[in-house]
């Protein structure tokens, strides 16, 4: 799982899913929710059978090099 927190910009979310659509990765699930008027805390499931680790800390890296993320983590199993 990558836990993020991101600015609630309109185009927030759908710059941090590229990430995974880069790499031809489809989540299982994608939940968001608002923190106040700022911010959006964002957690994207996927397989870890079709995704290692390794994978998952790249990305969690890549989105925190976004302008829009505050903090961005990858959740081991």
């Amino acid at each position: 799982m990558l836990k993020a927190i991101i600015e609630a910009d309109p185009g927030a979310l759908i710059r941090l899913l590229q990430l995974f659509q880069t790499r031809n990765i489809v989540p299982r699930a994608v939940r968001a929710r608002r923190l106040g008027l700022e911010y959006i805390e964002a957690e994207i499931e996927f397989d870890y059978a079709e995704l290692p680790v390794e994978t998952v800390r790249l990305i969690a890296a890549k989105a925190q090099e976004l302008s829009i993320t505050l903090a961005a983590v990858a959740v081991d199993r």
